[in-house]
């Protein structure tokens, strides 16, 4: 949704990364970047950005956290929310 994404990292590792708010188009984007913010590691939500195509340029959303699913939650997700 535009406050959820779902990350994988590697071939078998899934992230959850809440936002702060919404983050229009973020749901629909067939692509997007995640910077770290003030280092070169991401290790909770403030760590981190989200950047999404907009319809005025890139947005950046903020992330509030970060966590690591369980192959249990990856097993339950729906093919259209797995990455």
């Amino acid at each position: 949704d535009d406050r959820t994404v779902n990350l994988r990292v590697g071939v078998r590792e899934m992230y959850q990364l809440e936002l702060f708010s919404t983050c229009p188009d973020v749901d629909w984007a067939t692509g997007i970047a995640i910077q770290a913010r003030g280092g070169s590691w991401i290790c909770s939500g403030m760590d981190a950005v989200v950047i999404a195509p907009g319809p005025f340029g890139p947005q950046r959303c903020l992330v509030r956290s970060v966590r690591k699913l369980t192959a249990a939650e990856v097993k339950a997700m729906s093919e259209k929310d797995k990455p």
